[in-house]
C-alpha cells in the first residue's frame, strides 16, 4: 500500500474505514474491490481496529502514518486509547494523526506529545460538497485553534480555490509540513489553472518550513 505522503516513512493501519464517504476517496474504493477478499475489509470499508497491526514496531526517526486507510475520527474511545499507548510505547519515532474532522484533536483524548503530528485535509477553501466531512472553513477554524506545534496539511486532491483565502488560513493554521498534490485517479474534479497554482506554490514556501509537492503535480503546473 502507498505511503500516500512523501514526508512519510510507514503507515500504520492499525484502525482501516470511514463513513466520510467522499466521492475521490481511492481508500475506499480499494477496500470495496480490489482489496475486498482481505479479511480486514470483509464488512467492506466499515472503521474497526486491526488487532493484528499492534505486532508493528517503530524505528527512532521514523515518520509514521497512522491509520492510512481510514479516518481516525472514527474510532472508538477503546480503540483510541490503545492506538495511544502503543504510540508511547515509541517517544523517538513520529506518528501522524489525520482527520477531516480535526476537531477530536481538541481536549485531553487525543495528548499534544511531541512526537505526534495533528493533520487534516483542506483541498479548497471552498465547499464542493463531495464528502459528508466537515466543510473546509470548519476544518481550517478547528486546525487554528489547535494549540500543538506540530500541524500536517494536506492539500490534496488540489482543487480550485480563491488563493487570498487559502493562504490566509495556512497562514493561520501555522503548519510545519505542507504536502500539495492532485487527483490522480480522473475523478474528474474543479481544479485550479496552472498558474494560480504556481502562485500559491511559491507563497506557500513564504509560510510553511516544508512543502512537499507531489508526484502528478505537474499535470497542473503546466496547465494555462
Amino acid at each position: 500500500m502507498s505511503r500516500m505522503f512523501k514526508s512519510i516513512d510507514k503507515t500504520w493501519n492499525v484502525f482501516v474505514g470511514c463513513e466520510f464517504e467522499c466521492s475521490y476517496c481511492n481508500a475506499r474504493k480499494a477496500a470495496l474491490t480490489r482489496l475486498k477478499e482481505s479479511p480486514r475489509y470483509k464488512d467492506g470499508f466499515n472503521p474497526h481496529l486491526v488487532e493484528s497491526e499492534f505486532k508493528q514496531t517503530f524505528k527512532a526517526g521514523q515518520f509514521i502514518f497512522v491509520a492510512y486507510m481510514s479516518d481516525i475520527s472514527f474510532a472508538s474511545s477503546e480503540a483510541r486509547l490503545a492506538i495511544l499507548q502503543r504510540i508511547q510505547q515509541f517517544p523517538q519515532t513520529r506518528f501522524l494523526l489525520q482527520s477531516k474532522n480535526p476537531l477530536v484533536f481538541e481536549g485531553a483524548d487525543y495528548p499534544k506529545w511531541d512526537n505526534i503530528y495533528f493533520g487534516t485535509t483542506i483541498e479548497t477553501n471552498r465547499d464542493y460538497k463531495l464528502t459528508k466531512a466537515p466543510p473546509p472553513y470548519d476544518r481550517y477554524r478547528s486546525m487554528t485553534w489547535q494549540q500543538h506545534p506540530h500541524k500536517f496539511i494536506s492539500i490534496e486532491p488540489i482543487m480550485d480555490f480563491d488563493l487570498e483565502v487559502l493562504l490566509r488560513w495556512m497562514r493561520s493554521i501555522r503548519p510545519e509540513i505542507i504536502e500539495v498534490g492532485a487527483d490522480n485517479y480522473h475523478n474528474h474534479l474543479p481544479e485550479p489553472s496552472g498558474l494560480k497554482l504556481r502562485i500559491l506554490l511559491d507563497h506557500l514556501k513564504h509560510i510553511c518550513p516544508k512543502v512537499i509537492e507531489k508526484d502528478g503535480l505537474s499535470r497542473l503546473k503546466e496547465r494555462g
